[in-house]
């Protein structure tokens, strides 16, 4: 049993080494089960540990965006990425105990600084600085990094430091495509830079939990939990999405804006494939609804309060009946990223960064509620 296990992480650590996510298993001829399967502790451990480390991306971009707009908003972001970490080293904690916690906590923390000091040299035209917090990430951060999970989980370090590599190469690019304009090439690039980060989360979690079942009672690799870290991903990330999307609406950057959009729009149709698969619905009427929202979410950025009770009520409605998921949750996130708006019109810069996290915190019990 422990072969078969430790041979099936190595292929989700070289899986991992392909930019190109592979392709979903398929879905079960069986009727969907009443309990949703996906609901483990193992299943929580694999979705909790790819959400926060897609979320780091997405706080490491809209920390980029707030610098090269010279935004207040920059500050707000970059003190996130320390919630953040805290997030990661609780789970990792829970895991492996205070002590190799503590020591991946640092260097995930010496990370973080790293991102940012690329950032600020890229901004400031400071080349000493951002070579320095390149080859810091490349040959400090990433050998040591990768050498502490190796050793706590015992996965193959190869593979590991492979994944890691790749992970700093691809948050490099849409640093670097933002600074220099590339709007379109930022959010593609930062949609991979996503999708990445999840291939080093899938694999701990599943050597993790084979390896502390008594912890994380479960199955990591059920198609089950695979459609519920699915789910949370993609909504997490349409989550940020639409605010970076508003927040480019309201400061008048309206090509970034329609690229933002554009993103939001194909990350809105993945996910309702994916809702419709568990469902057994169309797709199409789902889509529809998140063009809608996304619509009235833009109108409303723009002043007009009409657009509230389209958001708070018909969507909320409409939305909810055909992802079969609780109204209420719905409406949670939807009144969370209104917030946030409200923030952004505001230019509330202390609290739309811890505002945005709310935002995209509120729609995971959504993800959950999708069954494979």
């Amino acid at each position: 049993m422990k072969v078969a296990v430790a041979l099936g992480v190595v292929g989700l650590l070289l899986a991992g080494c392909d930019p190109t996510p592979g392709p979903a298993p398929l879905a079960s001829a069986s009727p969907t089960p009443a309990a949703n399967l996906g609901l483990t502790q193992a299943g929580d451990l694999r979705t909790h540990l790819d959400l926060i480390l897609g979320e780091q991306v997405m706080i490491a971009a809209k920390e980029t965006v707030a610098a090269v707009n010279h935004s207040d908003e920059y500050a707000a972001y970059t003190a996130l990425l320390t919630a953040n970490a805290a997030d990661l080293t609780q789970l990792m904690r829970r895991a492996f105990g205070n002590t190799t916690a503590t020591k991946i906590s640092e260097a995930w923390s010496t990370q973080n600084s790293d991102l940012i000091d690329y950032a600020i040299g890229v901004v400031t035209h400071d080349d000493a600085r951002s070579k320095s917090a390149m080859t810091n990430l490349t040959t400090k951060f990433v050998p040591q990094f990768s050498q502490l999970l190796s050793d706590a989980s015992h996965l193959p370090l190869d593979p590991v430091t492979q994944l890691e590599s790749q992970q700093v190469l691809e948050d490099k690019a849409f640093i670097d495509d933002y600074f220099a304009n590339k709007v379109s090439a930022f959010y593609a690039d930062l949609h991979r830079a996503y999708t990445q980060s999840s291939r080093l989360g899938d694999a701990l979690a599943v050597e993790v939990a084979s390896r502390f079942p008594d912890k994380y009672p479960g199955d990591p690799s059920s198609h089950a939990v695979y459609v519920r870290v699915q789910a949370n991903l993609m909504l997490q990330e349409h989550s940020y999405l639409a605010t970076m999307a508003t927040s480019a609406a309201i400061a008048g950057r309206t090509a970034e804006k329609n690229v933002a959009q554009s993103m939001l729009s194909d990350r809105a149709d993945a996910v309702s494939a994916l809702f419709a698969s568990s469902t057994g619905a169309l797709s199409a009427p789902l889509v529809a609804q998140w063009t809608n929202e996304h619509s009235a979410l833009f109108t409303y950025a723009a002043g007009d309060a009409r657009a509230k009770p389209d958001l708070t009520q018909k969507f909320v409605n409409e939305f909810a009946s055909l992802a079969h998921v609780s109204k209420a949750y719905v409406l949670d996130h939807v009144n969370a990223t209104l917030k946030v708006i409200d923030d952004q019109r505001a230019k509330n810069a202390t609290a739309v960064a811890n505002d945005d996290r709310s935002a995209a915190t509120s729609i995971q019990p959504i993800g959950d509620s999708i069954q494979g």
